[in-house]
């Protein structure tokens, strides 16, 4: 005689035999020698069937050979059925023996109850064939639950195996560099984890864990921590692209790989939070990510208002010019910034840059015709003092100072374009004259001072008027957005 229960989950407390242990007395059989047959059942599964065989035991082998197991005297053998394997225990006075299968390790399974007692009959892979033998009654069942258990187990296992190798493969791929492949293959890797889940989730009860649900977390939180290293070393490299681009200037590539760098970490920090190794670390990289992306979103409207400065503080008009050039450019910078986008990324009110700008060109023109006014005049002096050499020296100087001074007009004044053009004629006309001298030839009447000019611009002084280096005093504070730093060095906003 033997039985076939179905545990429900031990809902109501498990059935004597798999707690008790002991030889039965003369009206009843006993269980088992050692130790309960729950005691062989591990904390990661749970018990689906219970079975048991009063005389027959379990038979192993093959049809040809194979060794036959009978429980001793007032002894049974008790199989069970769990969510992971299945467990036969046969006991005896010597004590009892322990087999037991993986589900996974199952080929076929047949169910007989033609005897008079039940039998369930499992082909392992590789050919070896186990017949366990119990009652009639709920085999149909049982036998239908192991080979759900067999597909399932071999199905997730396979998938598994699967997913192993693809996650060796990132690994190489990351280590080669190639973290675009190593991305595509740990998110393959995923997709087939998550066939894997959706198998292990409906083999067990709705709503209760299952071993093969473990077996899948398992491998989880390896794909879960290949898919953490993959996108955070994405993430730093995009970091050192960024600083690299920031460094060159390229504000807008360098927010570009920033951008990509924050969405590493993004993704990294929406994933289970167990499974994330260096989980604090990786929080600390993105909130300094977060400052550096801040200070770069500053850096251009900083760069221009720190040359501002520098020219307005200038002493000589020569620096005051570079510095005026350095910001002209600079403001440019930061108005093109974004050009045509919805929404603007950087600093900087386009309105009051565009003004700041056309204050800044006429300074720039302004210093540019003080130094060469300023050359003018020396040559002017040396001619009166017969010093013809020093003279043409200066008018050369002049005559490059003016010819900048013109290109800048043209290209951010052009106001004050036509009062260059007369006064770079003027400065030809002394080099002229002063090339004459020194060759010998017949000079022409001196007209340096004649008044035959075009109306000048109003914030243009005279070629004769001696200027001085220009000041501005404008109140710069409703362009700048925080507090100026002139020496903006990308490099210290460094990644791993």
């Amino acid at each position: 005689m033997g039985k076939i229960i179905k545990l429900n989950n031990l809902d109501e407390g498990p059935p004597d035999i798999l707690t008790r242990t002991g030889p039965g007395g003369l009206f009843s059989t006993g269980y088992l020698h050692d130790e309960p047959a729950l005691a062989a059942v591990d904390d990661d599964e749970t018990p689906q069937f219970a079975l048991t065989s009063r005389k027959h035991g379990v038979e192993l082998g093959t049809s040809k050979s194979g060794e036959t197991v009978q429980p001793g005297s007032n002894y049974r053998m008790i199989g069970v059925v769990t969510d992971r394997r299945l467990i036969v225990l046969v006991g005896n006075d010597d004590g009892d023996r322990r087999f037991a299968v993986p589900h996974v390790d199952i080929d076929q399974v047949a169910g007989d109850h033609s005897l008079g007692h039940g039998q369930i009959t499992l082909r392992r892979c590789g050919g070896t064939e186990w017949r366990v033998h119990c009652g009639k009654q709920g085999i149909v069942d049982l036998t239908a639950y192991l080979s759900h258990a067999s597909q399932a187990w071999v199905r997730v296992e396979n998938i598994v195996d699967e997913v192993k190798r693809m996650l060796v493969r990132a690994t190489e791929q990351r280590d080669q560099g190639d973290y675009e492949q190593a991305l595509a293959t740990v998110l393959e890797a995923g997709d087939r984890l998550d066939v894997a889940g959706e198998t292990a989730t409906e083999f067990g009860p709705p709503g209760d864990a299952n071993a093969l649900e473990d077996r899948v977390t398992t491998v989880r939180d390896r794909h879960t921590a290949m898919l953490t290293e993959v996108r955070r070393s994405r993430a730093r490299r995009a970091v050192d692209t960024g600083e690299q681009h920031w460094r060159e200037g390229d504000f807008e590539a360098a927010y570009d790989a920033y951008e990509a760098a924050r969405v590493e970490y993004d993704e990294i920090l929406s994933l289970p939070t167990e499974g994330v190794p260096e989980l604090a670390d990786i929080r600390t990289e993105r909130d300094r990510l977060e400052t550096v992306i801040d200070d770069l979103k500053q850096s251009p409207l900083r760069t221009a208002a720190a040359a501002d400065n520098e020219a307005v503080a200038a002493a000589e008009p020569a620096a005051a010019a570079e510095h005026w050039a350095k910001a002209l450019e600079a403001y440019r910078e930061v108005l093109e910034l974004d050009w045509g986008a919805d929404e603007r990324r950087f600093a900087g009110d386009p309105e009051r840059v565009r003004d700041r700008l056309g204050t800044v060109a006429e300074n720039l023109v302004t210093a540019r015709r003080t130094v060469a006014t300023d050359a003018m005049e020396a040559g002017d002096w040396y001619a009166d003092a017969s010093q013809p050499d020093a003279a043409l020296a200066e008018y050369k100087t002049a005559k490059a100072a003016f010819e900048t001074a013109l290109a800048d007009a043209r290209d951010c004044y052009p106001d004050a374009t036509d009062h260059m053009e007369a006064e770079l004629d003027a400065v030809e006309q002394r080099l002229s004259r002063a090339k004459a001298r020194l060759d010998g030839d017949p000079v022409d009447v001196d007209d340096r001072f004649d008044r035959t000019e075009a109306t000048p611009d109003p914030d243009i002084t005279t070629a004769n008027e001696r200027s001085p280096s220009p000041t501005d005093t404008t109140d710069r504070s409703d362009i700048e957005d925080g507090s100026i730093d002139p020496k903006i060095d990308p490099t210290e906003h460094g990644g791993s």
